[in-house]
């Protein structure tokens, strides 16, 4: 029986509870042996499910129901009795939230990073805190994982999700063929002698610019996660406070971060105009050789490896800026979420712990999705034989990742997207000065969301 459903099923919608807004969208080796089971070493062992069971899984990726298929074939070889129902919804975090809101929620749910602390405020998901005190290797496989997951979905005390895995931005590929005939050092080079600053940047950008329009040298990304939050975070800034109450973006760094973006595209013109990319857009582009260097989230690097043919490409991660010697990145931090109104509770569970085991975290790995557990990432996901070859190097992006922007008490957690996008388009347009475009979003976003 095919138990995975796509996006199109119909669920009845009834009014949402007041109080409740409508999350959007965030912006996605060879193994071991395997313990006995009990050990405490994060693999799968435990009670199987005595009495057949099914539940409801949702998730957002469709470009990921491969993977979603693989991890509920897997469990069910662990779990015989129970039946993961898995579905890639449409419209998903409004339809979620509209599920909840009825009591038609599904069993289990991939929750993204930016939601969590609000949905966790608001009581829509499970405490799992007992189920991890109680379980050795569950709570094994959270020891295994990167502490930037396991202590963003821990809050309050509290073990709130499982760790699913873990999408980065602050990666830049480039055409190497195109940065060596120019007589250029990789950047992954510079990178390993400490020299891939905010100036390399720029000066490849620079010298990778055909100034016929042939060829730019870098795309200065517009979009938050991959674009201009990596530099902003390297240069110790962020959009709101550590309590998710307040906007914090009105400072020095913020405004170095932004300044830099919007130099290199407005007077450096090292980037393709609105009208370029109305053409080809910025991926295309990198294809088909008339863009030198562009920023990705891991999640790309897989369709990249497929496409990517008749040339030589490479990562490196985001610069160093200027002012704290780091570079930055994002952490969208994927986890498996339990319903507080399932009574399937001990079948999630197991679904939950299934996915966090090292054969669950191998399999999301193989897909090239990045795992959240460490030991799953070393021995799979940095393998050079994946391409490209510094592949590795996300390790180091791994390394400095913060979690995505988010709110603790707005009902859309990247309802500032529309606020600050606006303002980011005209600053590095050269139509907005940065002082003043960064004051301008920074009492907008507390107008607009400040508690």
């Amino acid at each position: 029986m095919n138990t995975g459903r796509k996006s199109g099923s119909t669920h009845t919608r009834r009014r949402v509870v007041a109080g409740l807004g409508l999350a959007a969208p965030a912006v996605l080796a060879a193994c071991g042996q395997a313990a006995a089971p009990g050990t405490g070493s994060g693999e799968v062992s435990g009670a199987k499910t005595a009495a057949p069971v099914t539940f409801q899984y949702w998730d957002w990726a469709a470009v990921w129901q491969d993977l979603v298929g693989q991890l509920a074939t897997g469990h069910k070889t662990r779990q015989p009795n129970a039946t993961v129902q898995w579905e890639i919804a449409a419209d998903y975090w409004t339809k979620l939230q509209v599920a909840i809101a009825s009591d038609t929620a599904p069993d289990s749910w991939r929750m993204n990073g930016p939601n969590l602390p609000q949905w966790v405020n608001l009581g829509q998901m499970q405490d799992v805190s007992t189920y991890f005190a109680k379980d050795k290797d569950a709570a094994a496989s959270l020891k295994t994982m990167a502490p930037v997951i396991t202590e963003y979905t821990k809050r309050d005390g509290k073990q709130w999700t499982m760790p699913f895995g873990q999408a980065l931005s602050g990666i830049l590929v480039y055409n190497e063929d195109t940065v060596r005939a120019e007589g250029l050092t990789p950047p992954a080079d510079l990178w390993a002698a400490g020299k891939w600053t905010w100036a390399a940047l720029q000066e490849y950008a620079v010298k990778l610019t055909r100034r016929d329009g042939s060829r730019h040298g870098y795309f200065v990304n517009k979009v938050s996660e991959v674009g201009w939050l990596p530099f902003l975070y390297a240069n110790g800034a962020t959009v709101f406070d550590k309590d998710g109450k307040r906007a914090a973006i009105n400072t020095a760094e913020a405004r170095e971060a932004i300044e830099f973006q919007a130099e290199l595209h407005a007077r450096h013109q090292v980037s393709p105009t609105k009208q370029d990319l109305a053409q080809e857009n910025a991926v295309n582009r990198f294809l088909n050789g008339r863009l030198a260097m562009l920023s990705q989230g891991s999640w790309e690097i897989k369709d990249l490896n497929l496409k990517a043919k008749g040339f030589k490409w490479d990562l490196v991660p985001f610069p160093v800026a200027p002012r704290t010697k780091r570079t930055g990145g994002t952490n969208q931090m994927a986890s498996i979420a339990m319903a507080k109104s399932t009574k399937n509770k001990d079948a999630v569970w197991e679904w939950q712990k299934y996915v966090g085991s090292k054969e669950g975290q191998d399999t999301i790995a193989r897909a090239e999705y990045f795992p959240a557990r460490l030991d799953s990432a070393e021995q799979i996901y940095y393998d050079v034989k994946l391409g490209p070859a510094h592949r590795p190097l996300v390790r180091d992006v791994l390394k400095v990742v913060q979690p995505l922007p988010w709110l603790l008490n707005a009902g859309r957690n990247t309802g500032w997207d529309p606020v600050v996008s606006p303002l980011i388009d005209q600053m590095f347009e050269g139509q907005l000065g940065v002082k003043d475009g960064v004051q301008q979003m920074h009492d907008q976003l507390n107008a607009t969301f400040a508690s």
